[in-house]
């Protein structure tokens, strides 16, 4: 069994191609297809789940965007008002002013610790084979080094398979 060509994503999907067969080993599977079976092979992007995550998470950074704002000028609010408390002799009213100065002061501070919670979506990327009985999808992690290298692999795949040598 000589391998033809191999691609390894470094997150559980390792590829093997030889003249008659394609082995798969992903995370929890094993599976081998005879290439006489196979009728193409390709790559397929979520885009509409990655649509989807996109707009939740900028709704997310919105509304958190508008809590860390409104903390501000709640503390900003509070800092003025133990501020200007003042009588018409320039004494201040009541000797509490400091507390809620201070709480004012936590309030901005702990504005600055509002962040978004939910992370950045990643594009979930597909290595595709297409069969006579239907398709199989399996999942790899698609980075820079990882693309080019499955666009290698698909070619050499390509090039193996009669259907696509006439």
């Amino acid at each position: 069994m000589e391998t033809t060509a191999e691609f390894n994503d470094n997150k559980g999907l390792n590829v093997k191609l030889t003249k008659e067969k394609i082995y798969i080993s992903a995370t929890g599977n094993e599976e081998t297809f005879a290439l006489r079976g196979l009728n193409g092979v390709g790559l397929y992007d979520d885009l509409e789940k990655y649509a989807k995550e996109e707009e939740e998470f900028k709704r997310s950074g919105k509304k958190r965007k508008r809590i860390k704002y409104g903390l501000m000028i709640f503390g900003v609010l509070m800092i003025l008002s133990g501020a200007l408390l003042l009588e018409g002799n320039g004494e201040r009213i009541g000797d509490n002013e400091g507390p809620g100065m201070t709480f004012g002061f936590l309030l901005i501070i702990g504005s600055f610790f509002v962040k978004n919670k939910k992370k950045q979506p990643v594009l979930d990327s597909y290595f595709k084979l297409m069969l006579s009985g239907g398709d199989r999808q399996f999942k790899f992690f698609k980075s820079d080094e990882s693309s080019s290298k499955i666009a290698d692999f698909i070619n050499k795949v390509e090039d193996t398979l009669t259907a696509y040598s006439k």
